[in-house]
């Protein structure tokens, strides 16, 4: 797979088109441009946003993996990651779909950076899938999501881990709720070592909705887990008796 990037949706189409002129600018676009697989850059039908070879081949984590967090292991005699066995964590466990080199971070990216929305039901119909398939936290509650703050939400125009779990949501017949705010702009968590990444979301948090029960929290990419981890322990202070954890890829 490589990593093409051709966006296969037709956004710039105004709203204020009638319907038979969308219908005959869409249909001559489709034809001057057809829809490409993101991944390989074959040709693709409908408004299928990956052929059906890089469908059925996205990979999942492979190797040993730490039972909570999925961290790599090497050594077959453990069960934890280092981090998993020598502290206590907020949430109760994380899942990814795959890892974030390669296909999956090829996803992901067109999502966050590029806007491809198609992408996101997508990894949204993945995400659900796995869920009801291998039911990794038995029952859930309630799906919520990690915040932006609001002056990044305004410059990307949207958060992406908001529509991840709308869709799952909808997917799974739990509808997804706001229980965080992000109350702090924080400089980004890449360019900070994983102590760093911490201490820079002490307190970033806010709840807004108490309650209790089992959350799905949901984001796009688990690195370190310092910003889902924040989370979590902000909605079991809330009173939330469980927080797991879904991504779609692991760093």
């Amino acid at each position: 797979m490589s990593g093409a990037t051709q966006s296969n949706s037709y956004g710039w189409l105004n709203s204020s088109e009638t319907g038979f002129g969308r219908f005959l600018v869409g249909g001559l676009l489709a034809s001057l441009f057809p829809p490409r697989c993101l991944l390989c850059g074959s040709a693709t039908t409908g408004v299928k946003v990956l052929c059906e070879q890089c469908a059925a081949e996205l990979p999942s984590l492979e190797g040993m993996r730490c039972r909570r967090c999925q961290e790599a292991l090497n050594d077959i005699r453990l069960d934890l990651c280092h981090s998993c066995g020598t502290r206590a964590w907020g949430f109760d466990l994380a899942r990814s779909l795959g890892s974030y080199k390669g296909a999956w971070g090829d996803l992901v990216r067109a999502l966050k950076f590029d806007g491809e929305r198609a992408v996101a039901r997508l990894l949204c119909a993945r995400l659900a899938a796995y869920l009801t398939d291998e039911e990794p936290f038995g029952t859930i509650d309630v799906v919520t999501y990690v915040p932006m703050s609001r002056s990044d939400r305004r410059k990307r125009g949207f958060n992406q881990a908001h529509l991840l779990a709308q869709g799952i949501g909808r997917r799974i017949g739990i509808p997804a709720r706001r229980l965080l705010l992000k109350v702090r702009k924080t400089p980004p968590q890449a360019a900070l070592p994983a102590p760093e990444r911490r201490e820079n979301l002490r307190g970033a948090f806010r709840l807004i909705r108490s309650g209790k029960g089992r959350v799905l929290l949901v984001d796009d990419i688990y690195t370190t887990g310092s910003t889902v981890e924040e989370c979590a322990r902000t909605l079991k202070d809330g009173g939330y008796e469980a927080v797991y954890v879904l991504t779609v890829a692991r760093a």
